[in-house]
């Protein structure tokens, strides 16, 4: 585990770049998550995961901005959103500096959906701007296809608890999980959205679930967080090590 360029010393952070040139930004949002889970949830995911990898990679992982891209939940308060064109901008200036100080390549660790498009459109920006590989990797969907099968991708569910259970486990409250939305209509249009041959934009979360999340959160534990850190960490770590591998660009 490492703790992000928040928590180390300049020559500390100086010298991660140096050995591999490698820089790890974790990305997620600030939106609710139920009455169990913090509205931060996204963000501490992609930052606990990100304190695996970055300990995996010898990266220097950056504390980023924890806002999101995330209209769709807006009608729940707690819920902040930056325009796309907002959070493009943040990115770039955030890649601008680590250019400047030797990143040579950067990796987006993504944990909230609502960012794809924008946070795609910020790793051309940067690769146009500076002599710089950028690398997405979303952390939602490699842990959907290792514990998928068991825990299913919903919103608030156990997936998303096992993330915040490894981080703090004093922020989880699922005895306040006591208003789920239907599961049969969740996953159906849930599903719809995320299809690729067609999808629909949906204007609410509340067309999928009025009260804001679905799922079971109840069956997490702290014993299956913390295996969800190793495999999730650990199977991010390989795609980072494989895909810069496979582009020549092992530092």
């Amino acid at each position: 585990m490492r703790e992000s360029l928040l928590k180390i010393t300049q020559p500390e952070a100086e010298a991660i770049l140096k050995r591999s040139g490698l820089a790890i930004i974790p990305m997620g949002s600030v939106e609710q998550h139920g009455p169990h889970l913090p509205c931060g949830t996204d963000y501490l995911a992609s930052l606990i995961i990100g304190r695996k990898v970055a300990g995996e990679v010898d990266g220097l992982l950056i504390p980023f901005c924890p806002v999101g891209v995330t209209p769709f939940h807006m009608s729940f308060a707690g819920t902040l959103t930056l325009r796309p064109q907002t959070f493009i901008a943040v990115v770039e200036d955030i890649c601008d500096g680590l250019a400047r100080h030797g990143a040579k390549k950067i990796v987006f660790l993504n944990w909230h959906e609502g960012n794809t498009s924008a946070m795609n459109l910020a790793a051309v920006s940067v690769q146009q701007r500076h002599p710089v590989s950028v690398l997405v990797v979303q952390a939602c969907y490699i842990a959907y296809e290792l514990l998928g099968q068991e825990c299913g991708l919903t919103h608030g569910g156990e997936l998303e608890v096992l993330p915040v259970l490894a981080y703090n486990p004093s922020l989880v409250h699922l005895e306040r999980a006591t208003n789920p939305s239907p599961p049969e209509r969740a996953r159906k249009v849930d599903s719809l959205r995320r299809g690729r041959a067609a999808y629909p934009f949906l204007k609410d979360i509340r067309e999928i679930a009025p009260t804001g999340w679905y799922g079971e959160p109840q069956n997490a534990t702290a014993e299956k967080a913390q295996e969800f850190l190793e495999r999730v960490g650990g199977a991010a770590a390989e795609y980072i090590r494989k895909t810069f591998s496979e582009l020549g660009e092992n530092g």
